[in-house]
């Protein structure tokens, strides 16, 4: 979302540009960027954004899960994020007498805020640049051994050290944490209200959603990081933000602080062809084929809804992104202009003798991977799609693990392992839907089959034309007859025996060990799973492995050309989950011709959206009864209207869910949740007339809070800011 390529171009020009094009710029380097900001209307200095002598806006946002950001809004702990970022914990406390995903939650006190285990997040204490460190090594794994050993020692037990390579190697960054473990939800407005619109409005606008949940952090008693206990309490921040309900208007400055995960901007030409128009496509179509299946039965079946919700999401959501994202691309002809760039760079490569010898072949070497290994890239991407994720290889990579823990000689161990394994394995089972898997699964092999022909293992190939005549419905009958990982009853049987097995002698339970264990290497799911995995290691992997090495080495080597060559209009590295921000401004987009956005929706338009029918639209009487009565309270706009969600022209991309976004003043105005369809184009090139950041505007979430929730507590524990 860097814009690499064309920005590299147009800073040549002139530095304003910058504002205008993108960048998720690294916090410690924020006095570079921050005369721009300023000039752009930012009201703050560098240090309010990154300082290690003193509270800042670093120490209000954190890594969320491990894939979201968060934002501490109280001086006690208490974080907001997106909806969806917390709605597998949500869904973890819902039961069908207690659905929470559906009707909502909030915590009346402390004592009813739910623990979430698994859960944690992490706080960036302070970052640095170590790229002297692993100057002339040829083991860069040694160094960080070392730096994360120094920084214990400097930092002591309750920080955690993580050493990332940016610029594709070119440069090294010590990032230190702080990792807190209980976490707590405190909140949620219900998934009519946090996930509005669903499917068919996920990576548009205008957009609808109050896609937001609350949190809060637990420490001990001297507010350390801990594990999960009662004797606990709310965590004392450095900083949090204070929350403005000024609004926000077009063409005011906007940034965003959090943890993007991936970005691909410095990707070569060919591989970004090669991306759009095979390994994307292929991908989109199967996840499509998936969703159809558990949309007709999330449909039919309120049990199956609450089952499949959030892994209904994680399909859907990267679908419709990439879908997008080849949209944006071709409309944008961004293939062409990444090609056009690297001719010139190359251009410029060729003027100097010496850079000529260091880096006048890559684009040539980008090509040559791409054709001799791009079969082996789309098997991958059928092989990941539809069988390696099947729930089925799941229970049988689970059961691996029983027979790995067999041959322990602690009976107690044997027992406790089995009995884990077994729990594990009926859980997987009760989170799914039999009839629903079962079409899944048939789905899955034909599209494999009829795909992949040359990447089949032998042994299924055989047995699937000959023994099933090439019908994936007669294999997926027989799979399912005689498997016993499908019948609860017998895989209980199944593990009963390993714990009578234990209690045996020594030399009878070794022997009954091999005898459960050929038996279980039988089973028709563990056949397969192991043929497709040999066949994979044997056929793909290989030269995946190749290819990604020879692609590291080039991407590595053409990142220090562009850091040689351009050194003082040096590009922003991809983003990998550390802490960046970004910053631009509100306002709309022109998406096609004849189409005009405004930069914010109202309430109005959830009401005219609204059918009781569909799920995704159906919203809560109390919010039309609001809305009649134009029931705002203090969170309405000038206008007189309740202002939903905004757009910016902030740079972001996944991980940056949950962002806070600030105004001008450091104060949150909103919470960001998504892009524009057409601007998710923006991981592998930033356009400022097609990528837009949404974000759920703070009013509107205080007004469900308060409103809406009843949740008067919480709002009175926030710093509002009139």
């Amino acid at each position: 979302m860097k814009g690499i390529f064309l920005s590299i171009i147009i800073t040549l020009i002139s530095t304003s540009s910058l504002f205008a094009d993108g960048g998720m710029w690294l916090p410690m380097l924020v006095e570079q960027q921050i005369g721009n900001m300023q000039k752009n209307g930012f009201n703050l200095s560098a240090e309010d954004i990154y300082s290690v002598n003193k509270a800042c806006m670093k120490d209000a946002v954190m890594l969320f899960g491990g894939g979201c950001t968060a934002e501490i809004v109280s001086n006690q702990g208490l974080i907001l994020t997106n909806h969806h970022c917390g709605r597998s914990n949500i869904q973890s406390h819902s039961t069908l007498e207690h659905d929470y995903l559906t009707d909502g939650y909030w915590a009346k006190t402390l004592n009813d805020e739910l623990i979430c285990n698994n859960l944690e997040v992490k706080i960036l204490s302070y970052m640095d640049d170590v790229t002297e460190r692993f100057n002339n090594t040829n083991n860069p794994d040694s160094v960080i051994r070392v730096l994360k050993q120094e920084s214990l020692e400097k930092n002591g037990q309750y920080y955690d050290t993580e050493v990332e390579s940016l610029y594709a190697g070119n440069k090294y960054y010590i990032f230190v944490y702080q990792t807190f473990k209980d976490i707590r939800l405190v909140g949620c407005p219900p998934s009519a209200v946090g996930n509005f619109g669903g499917d068919t409005d996920n990576w548009m606008w205008p957009r609808h959603s109050g896609d937001f949940s609350m949190f809060r952090i637990y420490a001990d008693k001297n507010n350390n990081p801990a594990n999960i206990s009662t004797e606990n309490v709310p965590y004392k921040p450095k900083k949090h933000f204070k929350i403005s309900i000024k609004g926000v208007n077009e063409g005011d400055f906007t940034m965003v602080f959090g943890f993007p995960g991936t970005t691909e901007e410095y990707k070569s030409a060919i591989g970004v062809e090669f991306t759009t128009n095979v390994t994307r496509p292929a991908r989109v179509f199967i996840r499509g084929e998936k969703m159809a299946i558990m949309q007709e039965a999330i449909n039919n079946s309120r049990a199956v809804r609450l089952k499949y919700t959030s892994r209904m999401a994680n399909v859907e959501n990267a679908k419709k992104k990439w879908e997008g994202e080849i949209l944006g691309i071709k409309r944008y002809n961004a293939i062409a202009k990444k090609y056009q760039f690297e001719e010139d760079f190359l251009k410029k490569i060729n003027s100097n003798t010496d850079s000529n010898q260091k880096y006048g072949t890559l684009p040539q070497k980008f090509k040559d991977i791409y054709k001799q290994e791009g079969k082996y890239m789309r098997a991958d991407a059928y092989f990941v799609e539809a069988i390696y994720t099947l729930p089925m290889f799941e229970q049988v990579r689970i059961l691996q693990k029983l027979i790995d823990n067999a041959d322990n000689s602690d009976k107690k161990q044997i027992i406790e392992g089995v009995n884990s394994t077994l729990k594990s394995l009926l859980s997987n089972i009760s989170s799914c839907d039999s009839v629903l898997e079962h079409k899944m699964f048939n789905k899955m092999i034909k599209i494999y089959a009829d795909s992949c022909e040359e990447f089949l293992p032998n042994e299924f190939k055989k047995f699937y034309n000959n023994y099933c005549k090439g019908s994936a419905d007669k294999y997926t009958e027989y799979f399912y007859q005689n498997s016993i990982l499908v019948d609860t009853v017998k895989l209980k049987e199944f593990c009963q025996r390993y714990i009578l097995a234990s209690k045996q002698s020594s030399k009878k339970r070794t022997e009954t060990f091999i005898t459960l264990n050929t038996e279980l290497q039988s089973d028709p799911a563990v056949v397969m799973y192991n043929n497709f995995l040999r066949m994979y290691f044997s056929k793909i992997s290989s030269h995946l492995q190749n290819a990604e090495t020879e692609l590291n080495n080039l991407n590595n080597q053409y990142q220090k050309a562009l850091l040689e060559l351009l050194p003082e209009k040096i590009p922003f590295p991809d983003a990998n989950l550390t802490l960046r921000f970004t910053y631009g401004k509100n306002e709309g987009i022109e998406p096609r011709d004849g189409i005009i956005y405004k930069p914010f929706t109202t309430l109005d338009g959830v009401i005219e959206k609204d059918n009781p029918e569909i799920y995704d639209y159906h919203v809560p009487e109390i919010i039309k009864k609001l809305y009649k009565n134009k029931d705002y309270g203090q969170y309405a706009d000038n206008d007189g209207k309740l202002h939903v969600c905004f757009i910016a022209s902030n740079h972001t991309t996944g991980g940056n869910s949950g962002s806070p976004v600030i105004n001008a003043n450091g104060e949150l105005i909103g919470i960001n949740f998504d892009r524009n369809w057409e601007g998710t184009m923006s991981d592998v090139m930033y356009n400022k007339n097609l990528c837009r950041n949404i974000s759920v505007d703070i009013r509107y979430v205080l007004f469900l809070i308060d409103k809406v929730g009843g949740a008067k507590r919480i709002i009175e524990e926030l710093e509002i800011v009139k």
